[in-house]
């Protein structure tokens, strides 16, 4: 059996189109037991674009904010992306 690229069960997990445009939202774990939902237009109505501009920002978005993604991979809570998810290194970061 061929495995897929991405680690996700549902290769749209994560997005949502509203309106033409697809978006993408998130959970993060900041400093001091702190939490935020992250919504961001992801500025394509192409789906496949959608999904590749996710990737990009899942694996970038811990080094640039601070923080640790909290994803549901495969039906199970993730606090940090294990090794080679999305393509890349781990996503997660200390916080």
């Amino acid at each position: 059996m061929a495995r897929s690229r991405t680690p996700l069960a549902d290769p749209d997990h994560h997005l949502w189109r509203n309106g033409r445009l697809w978006w993408v939202a998130f959970t993060v774990h900041l400093p001091g037991w702190q939490k935020d939902r992250v919504r961001v237009s992801l500025g394509t109505a192409d789906l496949e674009e959608a999904r590749r501009r996710r990737d990009e920002l899942l694996r970038a978005y811990p080094q640039t904010a601070g923080c640790e993604l909290s994803l549901r991979l495969g039906g199970r809570r993730v606090r940090a992306l294990p090794m080679g998810a999305f393509g890349g290194p781990s996503a997660g970061c200390a916080a």
